[in-house]
């Protein structure tokens, strides 16, 4: 900390979290963000607007969106006491940091999430790792557990895992659980999973985990930030105090209960989703691309030949968006699936630079 800059040292000395990239063209494929192709219907809008329209603007949210908890809750078959909402997942696990990592540490295993590292710095929380293993990118389970076992630590597992898309075995999952204080589950991409993967079974339980989840990706609803956790309901309790009031506005607690009255179209996207990820990976390695198994709406892409920042500047120039997540990812690239134009855009682009290449 200095006169010209008072932030802590840590945080004037850690890079922030940046998005946008330069836009040289027209965007064609947007396939960077993990966000849905498909916008929320037009008749749910409507709804919303509706609804919105006989509120008063002018007070502020019922406080702990009780109406957004409830419709949660009813959504999975749970109570409302085991459900906390916020603004977007990302606060909640910032509040999770806080109340059970906070001052101590938390094991995360790389390559993951990339803002992880930064909120365990705003909860000045120790970071270790366990990097995940082989081409597949699979969870190192017995040196997580050691690791766990060895040191008052918080696991934060990411599963399926951004930006591999590996799932986490339930069965691992338990014996973390039991191994760890608390165990922190992002399950975002939970709904393009296989059921089995989902770790709700273990609050089922009454397991110490706190199970992340949110309406941005399944529900097409990122551009409201609706998050949320679920967790035994005295686990809810302790994590609700770090979460700041009135977080969720009347617009997102709005969408989220209009959007979970009628789950059916939302699974039907899914599906698709999951079909063009499965047609997607098969054309990738097809053309030698190596592509790890997925779990989540996007796919892990080393490139033919190699070279993923120099393919995604490529791709920049036609128009089509994909994410290099830097050194940490390896040579490998995040690609996001779109409406099925969209990817065969990324399919031809990267095929013609490719062979431009002359890759194998």
């Amino acid at each position: 900390m200095t006169r010209e800059n008072p932030a802590r040292p840590g945080i004037a000395a850690f890079a922030a979290y940046r998005l946008v990239p330069d836009l040289p063209v027209p965007v064609r494929a947007k396939l960077d963000f993990n966000e849905s192709p498909y916008d929320v219907p037009d008749e749910v809008k409507e709804k919303v607007l509706s609804r919105l329209k006989a509120r008063r603007w002018s007070l502020y949210p019922e406080f702990g969106a009780t109406r957004l908890r409830e419709a949660i809750a009813a959504s999975l078959g749970r109570s409302p006491e085991e459900v906390v909402v916020g603004n977007g997942s990302g606060e909640l696990l910032l509040a999770a940091m806080n109340v059970f990592a906070g001052g101590g540490r938390l094991l995360l295993t790389p390559p993951t999430f990339s803002l992880y590292p930064q909120l365990a710095l705003l909860a000045q929380a120790e970071v270790a790792t366990v990097p995940l293993s082989g081409d597949d990118f699979l969870f190192d389970e017995e040196a997580i557990l050691r690791a766990v076992r060895a040191w008052p630590t918080v696991p934060l597992i990411c599963s399926p895992n951004n930006p591999t898309g590996t799932p986490a075995d339930p069965a691992f999952l338990r014996k973390l659980a039991d191994a760890a204080p608390v165990a922190l589950l992002d399950q975002a991409y939970v709904d393009f999973a296989p059921p089995e993967a989902s770790a709700l079974a273990l609050v089922d339980e009454g397991r110490n985990v706190v199970v992340f989840r949110t309406l941005s990706k399944a529900y097409a609803a990122a551009g409201f930030r609706i998050g949320y956790a679920v967790a035994r309901p005295d686990l809810v309790r302790e994590l609700a105090k770090a979460v700041l009031p009135f977080s969720v506005d009347q617009a997102s607690e709005e969408l989220g209960v209009a959007l979970l009255e009628d789950p059916g179209p939302a699974r039907a996207r899914v599906a698709e989703l999951v079909r063009e990820r499965e047609r997607m990976a098969a054309a990738l390695r097809g053309m030698g691309a190596k592509v790890a198994p997925s779990a989540g709406n996007f796919l892990f892409v080393e490139p033919p030949g190699g070279g993923s920042e120099s393919v995604r500047t490529e791709l920049l120039g036609r128009g089509i968006l994909v994410r290099d997540l830097g050194p940490s990812a390896g040579d490998r690239l995040r690609v996001s699936i779109g409406l099925r134009e969209e990817n065969d855009l990324f399919l031809a682009g990267l095929r013609e630079i490719t062979e431009r290449k002359g890759a194998p």
